[in-house]
């Protein structure tokens, strides 16, 4: 099965996917299966039981606690022999390929932990309530044996037995429940040093697969297919031969195979020019086969079929399609002829006939046609080869017709072209349409002779009708009661009953006008207070009140008799303004929105701050701050102002209307400025008050800590004086990073000292904020610094923790650094090697090369040495050194295409570790082969590619003592 959605998705490792299966130790065998994803469901027994010989007629099924399996005694001392049964539902695998299945028990309990017996597994027939040791369920089959390492766990949290054959068998027989039993060997079964006890609930792990259905519903180029004659006909151009797939595999969130549509297709006179397409799908979708049209001839039948596969399972095929080609269409072009609409002259724009004829093409069988731009449109011949007449109504003007033929495939003919003409019949409509509610006429003139009436409308509205004076001509009276884009549509009636229709269109606008004093549409002027009057007059009839509001404020004013209305309103501040206005008919029915966008002139002075705003903190006490004052009154010649209530000062305004003055605030909080502007009349604004905030953050410093440096030491105290910039500060609320608050008292000054250790390294921050007498608090200083790492760092640019790389005698790069700035060489020392020092080369670090002595895991320790000679405390560094074997190859060489199949090359596997007696080798992951080291540790092994691509060697080496190297891995490229 290909992969279905992530959640079905499993399988090999990617190196074990990318390898061939191996049929023996220097033969391989390539093989093109697509890549395996598969279905693997975890199933947990629904039933349990154990039979008992000291109670040979007991039923323990389903009993709760564990399952005991061989000799074991009881609370006296009297011996039980216990066989374990364990059953599955497997009703949903009917019809399934089982890949394998694998069943998995707990060991719970062992008498004997250095004994590992051979436990058995037993297919048997159904344990039921009549079942015990004297009515055992029949057994069926020894399916499988397992014996645990000796290395393993004792208890086993996981004992696997493969139940493969059990689970084939039993669905072979129609079975919807398999039972599995655990026992020892018979021979054993009396030695109760061998009993186990496993938990009640088991697991089977179920690799399978359904095999993909037939298809259903095959269609031809979107049609059913046709299974007998007459075959369905098929015209030129590329194929689509598709049906609709199916297969049972589920996964347990929905997740379906993906599935590979194969579509075979052959010429019924050519069975052996079979070619095939295919597509992929899921369960229940269509998969398409396309073909080229450059593959089929003309008149001649061919047939189809599809099958569905996933990754491991091939479907049948579907019943046989046949159809047939039809490549050419009628010979000749039709014959387009009209009496309505001869080519020559301008008959009027009404509908008329036109009559096609297939023109000697015996195979036409209907007709297709398009008017000017329209769509294309068909009309079945009265017989093959024969003739049909459709009705059309032309445009004014010119007009293109055109025609071709068609033949039972679709196939169509060349094409032929009538042009003619028509005139325009519709009448003349004079007038314009431009208020709703007023009645407006319309002046209607004929352009066709006869006409008794006219009949019009606008769209939506019902049609009136009035009649035509002896010239034909008419007035009409229309009145919109609604608006936006309306259709006015008169038609002409003679009193033979022919017609003729013109069009007029309108945009009918239905908000408001609106008019106003002070404040003009996108105007500049008036300001707080000063009042502008607003007045409303209607677009839509019978209008009784309206609906405004400024900047989103709603109010409601009624109309006066002639539908207009007038409000005075005074804005209260300044800046953009927005007025929306709505009428309201008697009706209840309301117009759009009018819109009048002006902005007010601001007759307050304008205030802004730098550094000090209403927004945020900033600055601090004895910190001036610069204080700018504008105003849009342009008569503005100074500016009064007072900070925090104080005396009220003076400033001229620049020729801009600008002043700026500069003022420091002696303590933190918040602060006020108050400002108003002067006229050159004398003429003084109202006050407008800007709030500012100053910080009030105590100070803080530190000789032994300063801040955003890296300083001190783990266990070395220091000293931070507290500064406050409030008056008044009594007390201080402090805390270090990752510590309770805490308060101190401050001095009779204000400030305060705190002293603290640090008990590690790397960053802190002291927070602290300050209170006054009255409880007010500050806003908080935060003060970031570094104490020192007193360990050196060591850094390695070869050597990591867990990754085994270089090998014994490679040497490796590595770093020492120290963040104690007096440091002048680093002693350190490998394994249990002698000490060494290098001197610092790069500020207080150094770099070196240290070569392993040993594989696996090696440890380094490095101290830091100050001038006067004093060793911080130790860092230790452990890092994995790789033992694995190098592989070499003369013939073949790693990475390379060389040699070729059938030539023999010698590989050669050297230590990296000492005492090395044999190494164990995988060709192609065939089997594994161990051969013995030489003298000098190497061995040499020959091996014979049998087909030209990659192959991979792993390779691992055991020395005297039993220990395995790391793995080495070979690739190698056979040339073709």
């Amino acid at each position: 099965m290909p992969a279905r959605n992530p959640s079905r998705a499993g399988g090999r490792s990617l190196l074990a996917a990318a390898l061939s299966m191996v049929v023996g130790a220097g033969t391989v065998v390539a093989t093109a299966a697509p890549a395996a994803a598969y279905d693997v469901r975890y199933e947990t027994n629904t039933s349990w039981a154990w039979t008992d010989s000291r109670l040979p007629s007991k039923n323990n099924i389903d009993r709760a606690g564990e399952v005991p399996v061989g000799t074991w005694p009881d609370s006296e001392g009297h011996p039980h022999t216990s066989r374990a049964y364990f059953t599955f539902d497997i009703s949903r695998y009917r019809g399934a390929d089982i890949e394998s299945a694998k069943l998995d028990v707990k060991e719970t309990a062992a008498p004997d932990c250095a004994k590992r017996p051979e436990i058995e597994l037993w297919r048997t027939a159904p344990y039921t309530v009549k079942s015990s040791w004297l009515k055992p369920p029949a057994d069926l089959a020894r399916i499988d044996t397992t014996r645990l390492p000796d290395q393993s766990r004792c208890p086993a949290p996981y004992v696997g037995f493969d139940a493969t054959e059990g689970l084939r068998q039993a669905l072979a027989e129609g079975l919807s429940t398999l039972t599995l039993s655990l026992r020892l060997p018979a021979a054993v079964e009396a030695d109760p040093t061998l009993a186990r006890r496993y938990a009640s609930r088991a697991g089977l792990s179920v690799d399978h697969n359904f095999r993909p259905g037939v298809p259903t519903d095959p269609q031809t180029n979107g049609k059913a297919c046709t299974t007998a004659e007459p075959y369905q006909l098929v015209r030129r151009g590329d194929l689509g031969l598709s049906a609709i797939l199916h297969d049972k595999d589920r996964n347990d969130s929905g997740g379906t195979d993906q599935l590979t549509a194969t579509v075979a297709l052959w010429p019924v006179d050519q069975p052996d020019a079979r070619i095939e397409r295919t597509d992929t799908a899921w369960d229940g979708q269509r998969a398409v086969g396309r073909f080229s049209y450059d593959l089929f001839q003309h008149d001649r039948t061919y047939a189809w079929q599809m099958r569905a596969a996933d990754s491991r399972a091939t479907g049948e095929w579907s019943p046989v399609c046949y159809f047939r080609t039809d490549f050419q269409g009628p010979a000749t072009a039709p014959t387009v002829t009209s009496t309505d609409f001869p080519q020559d002259g301008w008959p009027p724009a009404l509908a008329g006939e036109f009559t096609f004829g297939a023109n000697g093409a015996a195979d036409a069988v209907g007709f297709g046609y398009s008017l000017n731009d329209q769509l294309d449109k068909s009309v079945a011949a009265d017989r093959p080869g024969g003739t049909a007449t459709v009705a059309v109504t032309p445009r004014a003007g010119i007009n293109y017709l055109r025609v071709w033929s068609l033949d039972a495939a679709g196939n169509r003919s060349a094409t032929t072209t009538y042009d003619f003409r028509a005139s325009d019949v519709s009448p003349i409509v004079d007038g314009t349409l431009t208020e709703v509610g007023v009645a407006t006429t319309f002046q209607v003139r004929p352009r066709m002779d006869g006409v008794a009436r006219y009949r019009f409308g606008l769209d939506g509205d019902p049609e009136q009708t009035v009649d035509a004076a002896a010239d034909g001509t008419a007035s009409i009276t229309v009145t919109a009661t609604r608006g936006g884009y309306r259709t006015l549509s008169v038609t002409s009636l003679t009193a033979a009953g022919v017609t003729a229709t013109a069009t007029r269109s309108f945009t009918l606008l239905t908000e408001p006008r609106i008019s106003a004093t002070v404040y003009e549409e996108y105007g500049f002027g008036g300001g707080q207070g000063v009042p502008g009057v607003f007045t409303f007059t209607p677009r839509l009839p019978d209008t009784v009140s309206y609906r405004y509001q400024f900047n989103g404020e709603e109010a409601t004013v009624a109309a006066n008799a002639d539908g207009t209305a007038s409000v005075t309103w005074a804005p209260k501040e300044a800046g953009w303004t927005n007025l929306a206005v709505w009428s309201v008919s008697r009706d209840g029915t309301e117009s759009e929105a009018a819109t009048w966008y002006f902005t007010v002139r601001d007759l307050l002075p304008g205030i802004s701050g730098d550094p000090y705003n209403a927004n945020w903190w900033a600055g601090g006490p004895g910190q001036a701050g610069e204080f700018r004052f504008s105003s849009e009154v342009p008569e503005t010649v100074s500016f009064r102002y007072r900070f925090d209530g104080g005396a009220e000062q003076s400033v001229d305004a620049d020729g801009n209307g600008y002043a700026t003055v500069s003022w420091t605030p002696d303590q933190g909080g918040t602060h006020t400025l108050v400002a108003r502007g002067v006229t050159a009349d004398g003429t003084v604004s109202p006050e407008r008050t800007f709030t500012f905030l100053v910080n009030d953050a105590p100070l803080v410093a530190s000789a032994q800590y300063p801040k955003d440096t890296n300083s001190g030491l783990p266990g070395v105290a220091g000293v931070f004086t507290v500064t406050p910039q409030r008056p008044d500060v009594v007390k201080y609320h402090y805390a270090f990073y990752g510590e309770e608050e805490k308060t101190i008292d401050a001095a009779a000054d204000g400030t305060a000292s705190i002293t603290w250790t640090p008990e590690r390294s790397g960053w802190q921050m002291l927070t602290v904020r300050g209170e006054t007498g009255d409880g007010t608090v500050t806003q908080p200083r935060e003060y970031a610094f570094t104490v020192r790492e007193p360990k050196p760092t060591i850094i390695s640019y070869l050597y990591n923790e867990y990754d085994p790389q270089g090998g014994i005698g490679v040497a490796g790069g590595f770093r020492f650094d120290s963040e104690l700035p007096d440091t002048v060489a680093f002693v350190y020392r490998l394994n249990d090697g002698p000490e060494q020092t290098v001197a610092v080369t790069d500020g207080t670090a150094a770099e070196l090369t240290v070569t392993p002595d040993r594989g696996f895991r090696n440890t380094l320790t490095v101290r830091a040495r100050s001038a006067a000679g004093e060793l911080s405390p130790e860092a230790t560094y452990s890092f994995m050194v790789s033992t694995a074997p190098t592989v070499s190859s003369t013939t073949y060489p790693s990475g390379e295409a060389a040699g070729g199949v059938g030539v023999p090359g010698v590989f050669t596997f050297a230590p990296r570790m000492p005492d090395v007696e044999t190494y164990v080798y995988q060709f192609d992951n065939g089997p594994e082969v161990t051969v013995p080291a030489g003298a000098d540790g190497t061995a040499s092994v020959t091996l014979t590619p049998t087909e030209a691509r990659w192959y991979p060697i792993s390779v691992y080496a055991v020395d005297k003592a039993g220990n395995r190297s790391d793995y080495a891995y070979y690739w190698f490229v056979v040339q073709g």
